[in-house]
């Protein structure tokens, strides 16, 4: 049974961590700015800090690291292939995505419009930064494209 490589767990995490902060930003801080500009209005806050923003960079570099980690878990049971990148991909994607998102839909913190389209967004968002980290994490191991069973 393979055993996880923690330092490659979170040399691929940092990296698929970076692909969802960027995906994030594209979408939260150019297309839903407006949206995001009304919630702040709304709820009588202002724009986020540099605390704030920073918080929220580590908190989704964590995301990529436990990302990264699902992958490297499934992999003795499931193998090394895409299939395997896409489970972990969107076992993360339906806790981080979507309970997440209804949860805070539900809770009137966000509109529908919001939760939907983050949802949405991030099913292309969540397997783009899991391919980009197993890439990292396999690295010295052959393509995760030719990987069978290991």
């Amino acid at each position: 049974m393979a055993k996880i490589r923690p330092g490659r767990v979170l040399l691929g995490g940092l990296v698929a961590g970076l692909i969802i902060i960027v995906g994030e930003y594209v979408l939260n801080g150019i297309i839903l700015v407006e949206h995001w500009a009304r919630m702040r209005l709304d709820f009588g806050i202002g724009a986020p800090g540099a605390a704030q923003i920073v918080g929220g960079g580590l908190i989704t570099l964590s995301y990529g690291v436990i990302l990264i980690w699902m992958y490297a878990a499934m992999r003795p049971r499931f193998g090394s292939d895409l299939k395997t990148i896409l489970a972990a991909a969107y076992t993360f994607w339906f806790i981080a995505y979507g309970l997440f998102l209804l949860s805070v839909w539900t809770n009137g913190f966000v509109t529908a419009e919001i939760a939907l389209i983050s949802i949405a967004w991030g099913l292309v968002e969540a397997p783009l930064a899991a391919l980009a980290g197993v890439t990292v994490y396999r690295s010295g191991q052959g393509s995760w494209r030719s990987a069978g069973r290991s």
